[in-house]
């Protein structure tokens, strides 16, 4: 059994790219939430990326060591919105949105960590809460996966995210700086992992999930999740390898 090398964060963001080009019509990520099964092939998870990242860029100006605060529930969108900014060189925060300890509307400001205050970017599912009025730009998302647009009313110059991204240019118009991200988890050379995870993946033990994550698509793999809403049969069925 052999590991490949860490890859260097110059070129960890189109490696990552490539490596999901390359995956093609293979499933490279198989959602189940919202009562049915949504499934990303390569080219169309790295398709997402690529527009996030452009909206992220030209719409949003977002800066390298710019804050992006996801205050969402785990969804492969979060997911996405996560290696874009990575990608361009940003610092992403996860809110906790798991259960019923999750913070308030009214909380989720203070549920930021020690010293991120007024945050370049907040992507929320509730854009009229405290924490969306400290930040320079918010992005309202719908946490559906066929989602047209979020379902709510919008205030003053919040962005709709699904709106928006969807006229984002197919193809990568960036120079991609350093990647920001997790370092991925080197392959084992065991051919292409395909990893059950925890909610999209992000969360977990500090970012070692996110790391595992990185590893699985980098090596020509996937992911299948929510775990909690897959059995045993359909994880089978999935051809998963190992959990995250």
């Amino acid at each position: 059994m052999t590991s490949s090398p860490t890859p260097d964060p110059a070129t960890t963001g189109r490696a990552l790219l490539a490596a999901l080009e390359a995956l093609g019509p293979t499933p490279a990520l198989a959602w189940y939430g919202e009562a049915s099964r949504i499934e990303l092939s390569g080219h169309v998870l790295a398709n997402w990326v690529i527009k996030a990242i452009g909206h992220l860029h030209d719409e949003v100006a977002l800066e390298g060591g710019d804050t992006v605060v996801l205050d969402l529930a785990p969804h492969w969108k979060r997911l996405v919105l996560a290696l874009a900014t990575w990608s361009l060189g940003g610092e992403v925060v996860l809110l906790p949105r798991t259960g019923a300890e999750d913070p308030s509307a009214d909380d989720a400001a203070a549920a930021l960590p020690g010293g991120v205050e007024d945050p370049r970017v907040v992507v929320t599912d509730r854009p009229d809460s405290a924490l969306a009025d400290t930040a320079d730009e918010v992005l309202a998302v719908q946490g559906v996966s066929l989602a047209p647009r979020y379902d709510g009313e919008l205030p003053p110059l919040v962005r709709d995210w699904l709106v928006e991204v969807r006229g984002s240019s197919d193809r990568l118009g960036v120079v991609l700086p350093a990647w920001s991200g997790p370092v991925p988890a080197p392959g084992t050379g065991d051919g292409a992992p395909r990893l059950l995870v925890a909610g999209d993946g992000l969360a977990g033990d500090g970012l070692e999930a996110a790391s595992r994550v990185l590893g699985a698509f980098l090596a020509g793999g996937g992911i299948v999740g929510p775990a909690e809403a897959v059995t045993p049969e359909r994880a089978e069925v999935e051809g998963v390898t190992d959990r995250s």
